[in-house]
């Protein structure tokens, strides 16, 4: 028997990892984001979710990563 594919619930590695790259981008440039906070969040590995760190507050990763999931999830 041939075995369907069923989908996922969520949006797919690959694409949580292109649209937190284009979170990132845009959180840059449409407001004043501190130069060590884009440093620091453009070190993060985009195939995780956004974390804290020195520069960057739970609230902005939390943020950030509401969004990339959002913008990731198929419509």
């Amino acid at each position: 028997m041939a075995r369907r594919k069923t989908r996922a619930a969520g949006p797919s590695d690959e694409s949580l990892r292109i649209t937190r790259t284009i979170v990132y981008y845009e959180a840059c440039l449409d407001s004043e984001v501190p130069h060590a906070m884009a440093r620091e969040l453009w070190a993060h590995d985009m195939n995780f979710s956004f974390a804290a760190g020195e520069h960057v507050s739970m609230d902005t990763a939390r943020l950030l990563e509401e969004r990339a999931r959002r913008d990731a999830s198929p419509q």
